[in-house]
C-alpha cells in the first residue's frame, strides 16, 4: 500500500529533479502531456464480474445447512470418504494455485 505521505515524497523528489540536470546535458525535447490509461482485456473484465458475483453471493447456503441438520437429526447423514478425499485434493490444488 502507498500512503499519502510517500506519494508527496516522490512527488518532491521528482520535482527537484527537474529543477536540477546536469552540465554537459541538454533538456530533454518537451513532449506533450498525455493522460494516462488502461485498457483491461475480455478476461480480466470476465474474471472481474466473476469475483463480483461471488462477493454478492450469500456466505451461507441456508438451504443446504437445514437440509444437512435435518438428516444429522435424524441419523441419516453419510458422507463418503471417496467425496472427502476428492474436496481435499480439490482444496489442496486451489490453495497451491492462489
Amino acid at each position: 500500500m502507498i500512503s499519502d505521505k510517500q506519494v508527496h515524497q516522490v512527488a518532491k523528489l521528482f520535482a527537484a529533479q527537474m529543477r536540477v540536470r546536469p552540465a554537459g546535458k541538454p533538456a530533454a525535447p518537451e513532449t506533450p502531456w498525455r493522460p494516462d490509461s488502461v485498457e483491461l482485456s475480455r478476461e480480466s473484465r470476465e474474471v472481474q464480474a466473476a469475483r463480483q458475483a461471488v462477493q454478492a453471493a450469500p456466505e451461507v447456503r441456508t438451504e443446504l445447512v437445514a437440509r444437512i441438520r435435518a438428516e444429522l437429526e435424524a441419523g441419516t447423514y453419510q458422507v463418503s470418504g471417496r467425496d472427502v478425499a476428492r474436496k481435499m485434493l480439490a482444496r489442496a490444488l486451489a490453495d497451491q494455485l492462489r
